[in-house]
Order: C-alpha cells, then structure tokens, then sequence
C-alpha cells in the first residue's frame, strides 16, 4: 500500500505527519475508502479526521467521523455532515463520544497500528440499528 492510495483532504498546510501517515496505511488496509482531513488547531497542533458517510437515495444521510491525534482516538456522529464541524474537534463540536455508537480510546501506550484496528473496528460496528457501508474487517 502506498500513501497515493489515499485521498488527503482538508485545511492543513503540508502533509500529514509520521503518525498520521501510519494511521491512515493501517486503516485504510482494514477498511479502505474512507475519507481523510488535514487539519491543525489555533497553535498548529496537527489532528487528523477521518470520516464515512452513509448514502441512501444517492444522498448522504449521516457521518461518522473520527478524531486521531497523540492523545488517541475519539469518535460520533457528525451532527451536519462535516458541513460546519468538519475543522471542528469532536469535543468542540459536541459530538455524542459516549454510547453505542460513540468512541473514546487514549493513546496510553497503544500503538498506532491498535488504534487504527480500533477505529476499523468502530467503523465497521452496527450504529442506529444498521452495519457501517463496509463490511467488518
């Protein structure tokens, strides 16, 4: 696999850093197609985003995105559709982490291969009574 297989989009100038780059390989290799965005805070503290839209009748329903950085990985539904959180952190963007349906796992010591199978794992679960447009990996 290489890094052209996956689309990077978003805000962030330059491109993702050794851990994203690592993130995003392994997750894309569990559960590939996913969307990936770029993004950095006030203070340029790189996050990565990564997101899977639900599509019926040819338009997308809901998103599930996932929050990566050196703290871990967090988790929820988009409440827009990443149209005004997509820049946005989870937690700033109130996003449900809690439940079913939501993730929290800190990095302590995971690598970021265990975090990326987590987050294929999260992906792939059933939310809201339905399986992700994935098949488990």
């Amino acid at each position: 696999m290489t890094t052209a297989e996956i689309d990077w989009g978003g805000q962030r100038e330059g491109g993702a850093t050794e851990a994203e780059l690592a993130f995003a390989m392994s997750l894309n290799g569990l559960v590939p197609g996913l969307d990936y965005w770029l993004h950095a805070d006030d203070d340029g503290t790189p996050w990565l985003l990564v997101s899977l839209d639900s599509i019926e009748d040819r338009a997308v329903r809901d998103t599930l995105r996932l929050d990566f950085d050196e703290r871990g990985i967090r988790g929820g539904w988009s409440p827009s559709c990443l149209n005004w959180d997509g820049g946005v952190r989870a937690e700033e963007a109130l996003i449900d982490l809690s439940g079913p349906d939501g993730l929290v796992h800190p990095a302590d010591g995971s690598s970021v291969e265990d975090l990326a199978r987590r987050a294929a794992e999260w992906f792939t679960a059933p939310k809201r009574g339905r399986w992700a447009d994935h098949p488990a990996p």
